[in-house]
């Protein structure tokens, strides 16, 4: 009971009203006053006859000691110390100040445990499906082991780039790479809103900020010598600058430096391009220094040709690009993972290729009963209608170049960037339609050379069946026997 005292009279101290202080200073003088008038009344008594004083003395009330005792005897220990050598409302100041320094202790000690314990198990969430369904790529995974795997000072040499096309599996490789070798490697999700990267970064590193923390906050900083939280510093950095401490810790702790993993870059490259930068520059600094090795895996595109183009790609070992699926390894996908028959993965195969996320997204709607002719109509309708928006904002001119690239590519592999020039000379023209094919998923651009290719095998089946005809444009018909160019059948460009 005397400690529900203290701690009521804590929360008027701390929620203070204009009300609750009237309230205070009115208990106080009717406490004085009784206090006053009790010690004349008493004196009063000794002044009076016996039988008046009997009176009096009968008005007064006496507490028993049994009771008096009882009462002691059911405080605690820790109740009995206070109340007899501290009052409530001293107890109730001192109670507020060591529970603020005590929250801070505890919530550091909490946190300095978790982010170490992060660091000694891996950091890295669990596959987007089933266990059973998942497809050992041994020779991809190797490689990938050979690099999220922590190494001792005198092996730190370079950072990595994983890169490959949207849907070739590149996460759900690196998450099982990770997975397997779990002590060091810290695995980062970047979010599509790039503002809460902060979060999934300290989340990541079981990092927890104090912003809502106020009085803690203040006694940290009076005691403790650290500022309190002023939002000065953006939520990623501090995040990053947490990791750096930890790392440290890490590497003295196990003679080994983590691995910093930050997949789907994509996201920073289109929304916030010096966020990249500071991480890449970031990466090399820790090559330097051998605190950490850093992996970027991001999809073919932006963000591998702007980290290219910075000097921090010196440090960088050669792209580490993920294929689509062989052939023999998508139809044992389709046949033993997905239990479909051997026509049916070859169909799916010849549609969608080694894709392995449309093979995933085939086989789901074909085992909810969605037949294949209706797969393949929707998928190639969906490529056509991209194609046909396209062709909306162009002029007559870049339509041709459009479909000299397209029609070209049925009959070859890649398209060179000489190819390119030859076809288009205007280079104003060239620029603005190869980005509109990249934005819209029909090209992608072979990082290892430069050159253009379909997005995938659902793109090439597109252009032969609704496209093919047109050829009524200066197109290019390529000869991959004799690898010659041939324009409109009179013209021959041996190739280099």
């Amino acid at each position: 009971m005397y400690l529900r005292h203290v701690f009521l009279n804590l929360k008027s101290i701390v929620y203070l009203r204009s009300q609750t202080i009237d309230k205070f200073i009115h208990r106080s003088l009717t406490h004085h006053i009784d206090k006053y008038e009790k010690s004349n009344s008493i004196k009063f008594s000794h002044e009076e006859t016996n039988p008046n004083k009997e009176k009096s003395d009968s008005n007064l009330v006496v507490v028993p000691k049994g009771a008096r005792k009882a009462a002691q005897e059911g405080l605690s220990f820790v109740e009995k110390i206070i109340k007899k050598y501290l009052p409530s409302r001293i107890n109730s100041l001192l109670i507020l100040v060591l529970a603020g320094i005590g929250y801070v202790i505890i919530a550091q000690a909490k946190n300095d445990y978790e982010i170490k314990r992060t660091f000694r198990n891996g950091s890295c969430p669990t596959y987007k499906f089933r266990e059973e369904q998942l497809l050992e790529r041994k020779e991809l995974l190797d490689t990938l082991l050979s690099i999220v795997k922590p190494v001792t000072n005198k092996l730190v040499s370079s950072y990595y780039i994983v890169v490959g096309d949207h849907g070739t599996g590149k996460t759900t490789l690196i998450r099982q790479a990770a997975r397997q070798v779990g002590r060091g490697v810290i695995y980062v999700d970047i979010p599509y809103n790039v503002e809460k990267f902060g979060y999934a970064f300290a989340r990541a590193i079981n990092f927890h900020f104090k912003e809502h923390i106020l009085l803690s906050a203040w006694i940290e900083s009076k005691m403790f010598g650290s500022p309190p939280d002023d939002d000065k510093q953006e939520s990623w950095e501090r995040a990053l600058i947490t990791f750096e401490k930890y790392a440290i810790d890490f590497k003295r702790k196990y003679d080994c430096v983590p691995i910093l993993i930050f997949d789907n870059c994509d996201s920073l490259a289109q929304k916030d391009k010096r966020m990249l930068e500071i991480l890449q520059d970031t990466a090399k600094t820790a090559i330097d220094d051998s605190t950490w090795i850093t992996v970027f895996v991001g999809s073919i595109g932006e963000a591998p040709e702007q980290m290219e183009g910075r000097s921090s790609i010196t440090r960088a070992a050669s792209f580490i690009e993920i294929a689509d699926l062989s052939e023999k390894e998508a139809i044992t996908y389709l046949t033993e993972k997905r239990n479909l028959s051997q026509d049916m993965a070859k169909d799916i195969y010849a549609l969608f290729g080694g894709r392995i996320k449309r093979l995933q997204n085939a086989a789901s709607k074909i085992e909810s009963g969605t037949s294949f002719s209706t797969i393949r109509k929707a998928t190639l309708n969906g490529i056509a209608r991209r194609i046909e928006k396209i062709r909306c904002r162009v002029s007559n001119q870049e339509e041709a170049f459009i479909f000299n690239i397209l029609c070209g590519l049925l009959n070859r592999f890649e398209v060179t960037v000489d190819d390119l020039i030859e076809m288009e000379k205007d280079v104003n023209i060239r620029q603005k339609i190869l980005e509109e094919l990249r934005n819209e998923t029909i090209l992608a651009r072979n990082v290892t050379n430069g050159a253009y290719v379909f997005h995938e095998q659902a793109t090439k089946m597109c252009v032969k069946e609704f496209y093919e005809e047109k050829r009524c444009f200066p197109f290019l018909l390529i000869d991959v026997s004799i690898k010659e160019i041939k324009y409109n059948g009179n013209q021959a460009i041996k190739r280099k």
